[in-house]
């Protein structure tokens, strides 16, 4: 780049004549850098470089092109769009393990390394370093020491098996579906790291080196980290040397620009070549680029979910009949062209459509002011009630939803109050139960049935069941089916799972959202995979 600039210089040096000085930034009329060189814009800073702690939309945006993954999401080609691909359920390839097998009914996994694999330093990628990785993925002070005894049934080092030196045997507890597994194995949060690069870092109270591990990266990815400027810029530059191949963007600068219009001007001057991050950029902002000849617009269906939580350890929302009337409330079908665009499309059940599983034909729920009123007259009521709504300050579509659902439900018997929170404070109101109601999100990272209702619905979740739902015949559900190997009777299951939380009207149901991403017009090689993050090793120009 030459030089660092903080967000206010970089904006005033991407127009006009400042913007050379930047990197040479402006200087080409169709692109925001030499076209070995990548500028993103994102949202989210990065909180940690750690693939075993880190919870920011940052760190696994970052992590995604600085490690492989033991297994991969494989993408195929989008129908009349050109040079995209997404991912579609249970379809995988090889990453660094290039093969697997199942044993034991489904009880071990057996993974075939990559030959000739390495990092960066030139060590090999191999059951050793695999196997002390996942050894600190089991123990070391992140949240994977609770996810893969949950996931994988493997509690304890001894159940990661070396059987050769390119070869690593997981032996879980007991079966455990083998969708569920590779989906797990195909997460940015379960890798192989440098062992020899972390050990000389660690210290007695601090035996995985988890500090020296937040600002360095290890592993074995396209990409290596140059610079991490914290509310700045990150800096990635492409490995030569990757089993993929030399990725045709040598270099990413990825800037920290917090706000959306901030975005919106930079990538309209072509100071940057693309916008990433959730939501990155809303989609009234998106329409605006839908005339623009440079620049191209890519939408795909998505798994997030958007709905309106309703907390019930608040009355009278603790009243199955108040939630209903609720969803009949919500206008849903104006919402989704006025609000979105069009980049969404109307929840029908709170399993994400394109996850296994999914049913659309469960929900009762449509417009109807009167089924509405007379649910809440039912429900005994005194009206009006008087509730909070709750939102993030800076996500227009749930700001503009807001308003939509305020004015149809005083239309039934409320009075609705809409507060502004920033994410800090929407996130600490949420999980302490604070809340009326909010609107939320989620994407499940996997794209599964249960691992996405375990945390939202699951009356021993903390944190994600922010409706604090209790039922304790859908935990039983939850529970046996979770590591049903039987795809029948599981996908069975998830059934009666979404009829029971649609019938106790757990959510109010909103929208899906569409992976959608803005950049120049001549960048092609997009791939969106199931945990919604970008892979810049298969961008490039056409």
């Amino acid at each position: 780049m030459g030089i660092k600039a903080d967000r206010r210089t970089f904006l005033k040096l991407s127009s006009g004549a400042g913007a050379a000085a930047l990197g040479g930034m402006g200087a080409l009329p169709a692109q925001a850098q030499a076209s070995s060189t990548l500028t993103v814009a994102w949202d989210s800073d990065i909180d940690s470089l750690d693939p075993h702690v880190f919870k920011s939309v940052g760190g696994y945006a970052v992590q995604c092109n600085l490690y492989d993954p033991i297994v991969g999401w494989k993408v195929r080609p989008v129908e009349g769009s050109k040079g995209v691909s997404r991912s579609f359920p249970n379809e995988f390839e090889g990453s660094i393990a290039e093969s697997w097998t199942f044993e034991r009914d489904g009880a071990t996994i057996v993974l075939k390394i990559r030959p000739g694999m390495t990092f960066p330093s030139g060590r090999p990628v191999d059951s050793a370093a695999l196997k002390y990785s996942l050894d600190r993925a089991l123990q070391s002070p992140g949240y994977m020491r609770f996810i893969m005894p949950r996931m994988l049934q493997v509690t304890k080092p001894e159940e990661i098996v070396v059987r050769d030196p390119m070869t690593i045997a997981l032996d879980m507890k007991g079966p455990t579906p083998q969708p569920m597994v590779l989906n797990f194995l195909s997460l940015m949060t379960i890798t192989a790291l440098d062992p020899e690069l972390i050990k000389p870092n660690a210290t007695e109270k601090d035996p995985w080196a988890a500090e020296w591990a937040k600002r360095n990266a290890v592993g074995s990815g396209p990409y290596t980290l140059v610079t991490n400027t914290p509310g700045v810029e990150v800096v990635l530059e492409a490995r030569k040397d990757h089993w993929r191949g030399a990725p045709q963007f040598q270099k990413v600068v990825l800037k920290f620009v917090p706000n959306e219009a901030d975005r919106v001007l930079l990538l309209k001057r072509k100071a940057i070549d693309l916008v990433i991050g959730r939501p990155g950029l809303s989609p009234r902002n998106i329409k605006t680029f839908e005339n623009e000849k440079d620049f191209r617009i890519v939408t795909v269906p998505d798994t997030t979910c958007h709905w309106l939580a309703m907390n019930q350890t608040k009355a009278p929302l603790d009243n199955v009949k108040v939630r209903q009337a609720i969803n009949y409330a919500i206008p849903v079908a104006a919402i989704v062209p006025n609000v979105l665009m069009g980049y969404g499309s109307a929840m029908k059940s709170p399993v994400p459509a394109l996850t296994p599983g999914h049913d659309g034909s469960l929900s009762p729920y449509k417009f109807d002011l009167d089924k509405a009123r007379a649910l809440m007259k039912e429900a005994g009521v005194t009206t009006p009630v008087t509730l909070d709504l709750a939102v993030r300050i800076g996500w227009q579509p749930h700001e503009e939803a807001a308003v939509w659902i305020q004015r149809e439900l005083e239309k039934i018997g409320f009075k609705i109050n809409i507060t502004r929170q920033t994410d800090a404070t929407f996130r600490q109101l949420a999980t302490k139960g604070d809340m009326q109601l909010s609107i939320e999100t989620w994407q499940s990272w996997v794209n599964d049935p249960f691992f996405h209702m375990v945390p939202l619905f699951h009356s021993t979740s903390k944190g994600t069941n922010t409706a604090f739902y209790k039922n304790p015949d859908l935990d039983k559900i939850l529970d046996e089916n979770y590591h049903e190997p039987n795809a029948e009777k599981r996908l069975a299951a998830a059934k009666a799972a979404q009829k029971i939380i649609i019938d106790d009207a757990v959510w109010g149901m909103l929208w899906y959202d569409n992976w959608t991403r803005v950049m120049r017009n001549d960048i092609v090689g997009v791939e969106k995979r199931w945990d919604t993050f970008d892979r810049f090793t298969s961008l490039k120009t056409s």
